[in-house]
């Protein structure tokens, strides 16, 4: 089992730091190991593999903090008119990401720097090379493990990623539900106000600005499906966010979503239900789909919304929509750099199989939980 106390001290012997920040991010730190040591049934390499990553984000709070206190001109770096990718996966948000990411007058957070956001000791500003090679040598770890996770999502260590990677040193993030069961926990962070994840969010998006000089120059491209729950807690932070949500049909990605889940479930733990991941996920997307859905109605200006069938047809068309909803110019050098992205990656990942019945949900769930944002955005002549 694991001890929250000892975790945490052993966090605070390796940074040589006291201060973890705000005391709910604890008291949710608390509430995840309270939930793995009761309800997650991990084996011998889930517990080392918890520890291991708890014992990362504890190190990263504590060296965020410090970083905080010690340059308070941190706190000045400006976040402008981010842009927000919102959408389950196989909607092509990823592909929307990484093309916008291409544009050299943008920035984006790297899978790496997800996982390793604060500086180690002794780093200077601009120069993260050890962080980089750890943040390669968890990837191909996570490869190694489960070859299938390459037919999910592209693994790559130095690609734009999510920030929900950031979010989850608040522990009010859903990464740890996406690969154990962790029904308390889910709960407690469902019923907590997110304005202080997304408070903490834009402190560590300045803190990765300020540690690359000319990162200010840039204009930040943000993405994540965690996002769609709380769009408005994202919009009070940063209220000049242009989003851009990816839709398909959900009798396609919420199968999709939950065979990833279940992916990365089954090399940590000793037994999982694919029926309960069906009916957590699946009631838990319906929900912020609806939220997003609602949200974006009373907030037309900030929003755009691509069709899955549409960005694969043509991507490069659609870029031009997207720079014209973004106010900003669609370059010669940034179709040119998303022709080369495009070019790169056009490899095919694999085939990845799912269906709504492998995790007992039946068509008519989705209709009936659905049915108001199928209607809204789903053409259904290509359903």
């Amino acid at each position: 089992m694991l001890d929250a106390n000892q975790l945490l001290e052993e966090a605070k012997k390796i940074t040589g730091l006291r201060f973890i920040g705000n005391p709910l991010f604890e008291e949710g730190f608390n509430k995840l190991v309270y939930s793995i040591n009761n309800e997650a049934d991990l084996n011998d390499i889930g517990i080392q593999a918890q520890h291991h990553r708890l014992i990362g984000v504890l190190s990263n709070m504590l060296r965020i903090e410090d970083a905080v206190i010690n340059h308070p001109e941190i706190l000045n770096e400006q976040i402008v008119a981010p842009i927000v990718i919102v959408g389950l996966p196989r909607t092509g948000s990823t592909m929307t990401h990484r093309l916008l990411a291409a544009d050299p007058r943008h920035t984006a957070m790297l899978w790496w720097e997800g996982r390793y956001p604060a500086m180690l000791p002794n780093e200077e500003r601009g120069n993260p090379s050890e962080r980089m090679a750890l943040g390669k040598a968890e990837v191909d770890a996570v490869v190694a493990a489960s070859p299938e996770a390459l037919t999910i999502h592209p693994w790559d260590y130095k690609g734009a990623d999510e920030e929900i990677l950031l979010l989850e040193h608040t522990f009010f993030s859903t990464v740890p539900e996406s690969f154990m069961r962790l029904p308390s926990y889910s709960s407690w962070v469902e019923d907590q106000d997110h304005i202080h994840a997304y408070n903490q969010l834009k402190i560590m998006l300045q803190y990765l600005q300020w540690q690359n000089p000319g990162r200010e120059k840039k204009r930040w491209v943000l993405k994540s499906p965690h996002h769609l729950g709380f769009i408005d807690k994202l919009l009070m932070v940063f209220p000049d966010s242009k989003v851009i949500q990816t839709h398909r049909d959900p009798q396609k990605t919420v199968p999709s979503f939950c065979s990833m889940c279940a992916n990365l479930f089954e090399p940590l733990t000793n037994s999982y239900d694919k029926n309960n991941i069906g009916s957590h996920w699946a009631n838990k997307l319906s929900k912020v789909l609806n939220h997003c859905m609602k949200v974006s109605n009373d907030n037309p200006d900030n929003f755009l919304n691509l069709d899955f069938l549409k960005m694969i047809e043509d991507p490069i068309a659609e870029m031009s929509i997207v720079y014209q909803f973004i106010d900003q110019d669609f370059t010669d050098q940034a179709e040119n750099a998303m022709t080369a992205w495009k070019e790169e990656n056009q490899h095919e990942m694999g085939s990845h199989q799912y269906s709504l019945e492998e995790f007992g949900l039946a068509p008519t769930f989705i209709e009936t939980n659905f049915n108001e944002y199928i209607n809204q955005y789903i053409d259904k002549e290509n359903l």
